[in-house]
């Protein structure tokens, strides 16, 4: 019979001492269970016969799942005679399942046996009867009678069984997409049930040691026929392993972490007869609270943020939002801290039972739980870290709020962007610098304030020297200095207003190659492909941006000028032992001008960085956009430079010069397409520094550096087809010189890709001097 409630408590009492009685060898007929030994744990199971399999070493508290906590309930006791160790299982609640069936599968005795079950074996077949997975509860009492023998009575509640299956309210996912989670296998249930794993378990003690091969006891796998599953495309009726709340967590997991749904809930239906309905909601954004700024900033921030509120949310619509805010308000930044993430809520699903028997599950949103703040350092390295970009940023400064997005967003701090200058050129050796900017955000946006500066130094290292001219040496030697502070005013369109001071050593060439690859050659092989001279001088500069890709700007120029020699010998690890690359003259002296400039890019956001301390009117103030997009993109400039100083003869003259750069890329698709360059300059009297000239890398590949010079006009034209890793590309150019124009030269080449601007190419001039031997580089920079 059962105990009376007051004696509940020893009851309970009764409980931790059968089980400690449980856990030792049996003793003989007449001594009393409650009796021990010091016998160890371990030799109990091992010295006594069994008939059907049992794996107590498998099964220690440690290897548990937390899920099987949920499940064991605690065991009962009920107390009618003296002896507690139970001699017979019984299963009970049943429904779908056999009780041979459940024996057969966690290898539980006969119903009909009658033996002694030990301590580590009333612990193992409740363990592998919890993690069958085919129950929700698994409850275990010892039932002793005023005559017969204690018993182990296991009460089982079933998982549903499923008949049928409907998934309605998709719109734009289709049922395939949610029917492997739904029938997911739990981590524990391997796809492969053949596999068997063998453990080698190795006991050291002082010098001497023993090994010893056991098979691990595995988890109890149900056989499939028992489980609803779907084989085939097909679904097949059966048990919801692991239980139906799980796997519909599986399914809504699924559409908000895997699919991207963030605001998508789950509800399901499941009648008496096992027919399951489940209605899904991928989730209307119903509102956009910002928090963080004032109304009318964040008015602008919703306004830049472009969620439409009615539309289905996506997580690449936060990550494109978000973006886009930054791009246009980029005096703001999203917030992502503890306190914001203690404030996102999370989700779960939770069950309802009717008095007919009818299941009804729903997604319920839970208020986060407020920890008690610890005092920790976590330090983390991984690639992911150092080179992230990935969907978890995404989602940074974002809580939800039921169907109510909330983005979180602060003013943005100064930011200081310091980067290295490894100059080396052929006027300068090895030249070492630094490149600072400094940038002060206005949260009102009304004025926003930058600073430049940078300097590299000429270092005097492998005896390099101007032959006969140790002045001339030391001139070169100096240090190169740039500085300069600008304003954005935004109210005025005014993306740049400001000025600059310099007394460095500059390039018009930065349109043929960049300044790495520039630098990387001059090293390696004593080809630097670029002629330098010394600018001392200032810019002041004002540029409008009246819309996101048009730039008109205006520059007044005034510059000493001076030429450079190429040191002697060459400092590079190559090529040493040949000539310095030659560095060409300039007209030297006192030149004013100004610099009118109109500009378009297409792929300009709103906070693309404009212009440079290294500004010239060969190149575009816009930032080169990175990465390969799958729309078509134009860019393109035009200045006209209008100026003053000393001509052929030495006396001052009148110049002026014009110079159009405009390219287009027309993707087929990713990292297939066509990119197209056109570029024409045409001037007048122009300085020996300005005139034009082609040949060489970006300017008439496969054609030695500036063959076709002292022009004052020229025409190149440039085609490029890519199609992932491989690229084909034609040059085509000519150069108006000594009032005429050169024969158009042709050159053709084909390239490596190993990203958006890393690349290896190799070119082939066609015209008389054509040769087998390619011109070849590996380049790290774009200039068009």
């Amino acid at each position: 019979m059962l105990l009376p409630p007051f004696m509940n408590r020893l009851a309970l009492a009764l409980c931790f001492l059968s089980f400690t009685a449980l856990a030792q060898p049996p003793q003989d007929a007449g001594t009393s269970a409650a009796s021990t030994t010091d016998t160890p744990p371990e030799a109990t199971t091992a010295s006594e016969d069994s008939d059907y399999p049992t794996c107590p070493e498998g099964f220690s508290e440690d290897s548990a799942e937390p899920a099987d906590s949920s499940v064991l309930g605690a065991m009962q006791v009920e107390v009618a005679g003296q002896g507690l160790t139970p001699t017979g299982l019984e299963l009970r609640g049943l429904q779908r399942l056999t009780d041979p069936q459940v024996r057969k599968l966690v290898g539980a005795p006969p119903a009909d046996a009658s033996r002694t079950l030990t301590g580590n074996e009333v612990q193992a077949l409740l363990q592998r009867l919890a993690r069958t997975g085919l129950f929700a509860r698994v409850e275990p009492r010892v039932r002793v009678s005023e005559q017969g023998p204690a018993v182990l009575e296991v009460n089982l509640e079933e998982y549903p069984t499923l008949t049928s299956v409907e998934f309605v309210g998709l719109q734009e996912l289709r049922p395939d997409d949610l029917w492997d989670a739904l029938f997911k296998l739990p981590s524990r249930f391997p796809e492969n049930n053949d596999t068997q794993e063998e453990v080698a378990t190795l006991r050291l003690h002082k010098r001497h040691g023993t090994l010893r091969v056991v098979s691990e006891c595995p988890t109890p796998r149900p056989p499939r026929p028992w489980l609803a599953r779907r084989d085939d495309g097909k679904f097949q009726p059966g048990i919801m392993l692991g239980g139906l709340d799980a796997a519909l967590e599986r399914i809504l997991q699924t559409l908000r972490e895997d699919e991207g749904y963030l605001l998508a809930t789950v509800t399901a239906t499941l009648s008496p007869e096992g027919r399951l309905v489940v209605t899904v909601d991928e989730g209307r954004l119903e509102s956009v609270e910002v928090r963080g700024v004032d109304e009318p900033m964040a008015a602008r921030v919703r306004e830049a943020l472009n969620l439409e509120p009615g539309s289905v949310f996506l997580r690449s619509d936060a990550r494109r939002a978000l973006e886009r805010m930054e791009s246009r308000l980029p005096f703001l930044q999203r917030e992502d801290n503890e306190d914001l993430d203690e404030k996102r809520t999370t989700v779960r699903i939770v069950e309802e039972r009717e008095a007919d028997g009818t299941r009804r599950y729903s997604t319920r949103e839970e208020a986060p739980r407020k920890s008690r703040r610890h005092e920790r350092v976590e330090f983390e390295v991984g690639w992911g870290r150092l080179f992230n970009d990935g969907d978890d940023a995404s989602s940074e400064g974002l809580t939800m709020e039921g169907k109510r997005l909330i983005v979180h967003v602060r003013p943005r701090p100064p930011d200081l962007d310091v980067d290295l200058l490894p100059v080396h050129t052929q006027v300068t050796g090895f030249a070492p610098g630094l490149k600072a900017n400094l940038r002060f955000w206005d949260p009102k946006d009304r004025v926003h304030t930058t600073l430049d500066a940078a300097f590299f130094i000429p270092l005097r290292l492998g005896g390099q020297r101007l032959p006969d001219d140790p002045e001339g040496t030391r001139r070169q030697r100096r240090v190169n200095l740039l500085g300069g502070a600008k304003v954005q005013l935004p109210a005025l369109g005014l993306e740049e207003l400001g000025a600059q001071a310099h007394d460095f050593i500059d390039t018009l060439d930065r349109w043929r190659l960049g300044d790495f690859d520039s630098y990387f050659y001059s090293f390696l092989i004593n080809r630097p492909d670029r002629d330098y001279f010394r600018r001392q001088g200032f810019t002041a500069f004002a540029t409008w941006r009246w819309q996101r890709s048009w730039l008109a700007g205006v520059e007044v120029r005034g510059d000493t000028v001076s030429s450079l020699q190429s040191f002697t010998p060459p400092l590079s690890l190559f090529r040493n032992d040949h000539p310095p690359f030659p560095n060409a003259p300039v007209n030297e002296g006192r030149f004013r001008s100004a610099v009118l400039r109109l500009e378009y890019s297409g792929a300009a956001e709103r906070g693309t960085r404009v212009g440079s301390l290294f500004r010239t009117p060969e190149t575009s103030l816009f930032e080169r956009h990175e990465g390969w997009k799958r729309e078509p993109a134009l860019r393109g400039f035009v200045t006209m430079e209008v100026g003053e100083g000393p001509g052929a003869d030495g006396a001052d003259a009148r110049f002026w010069k014009l110079v159009g750069d405009v390219a287009m890329d027309l993707p087929v698709n990713w990292h297939t397409g066509l990119s197209l360059r056109l570029r024409a300059a045409t001037g007048h009297d122009l300085p020996l520094q300005k005139q034009e000239a082609l040949g060489g890398w970006s300017a008439l590949r496969g054609f030695g550096f500036k063959e076709y010079r002292g022009g004052d006009s020229s025409v190149l034209a440039s085609a490029e087809y890519r199609w992932h890793g491989l690229g084909v590309f034609a040059d085509l150019g000519s150069v108006h010189a000594a009032s005429e124009w050169s024969d158009a030269k042709l050159s053709l080449g084909g390239s490596f890709h190993f990203g958006d601007d890393v690349r290896f190419e190799a070119a082939w001039r066609l015209d008389d001097k054509a040769r087998l031997t390619p011109e070849a580089r590996l380049l790290f920079n774009r200039t068009f």
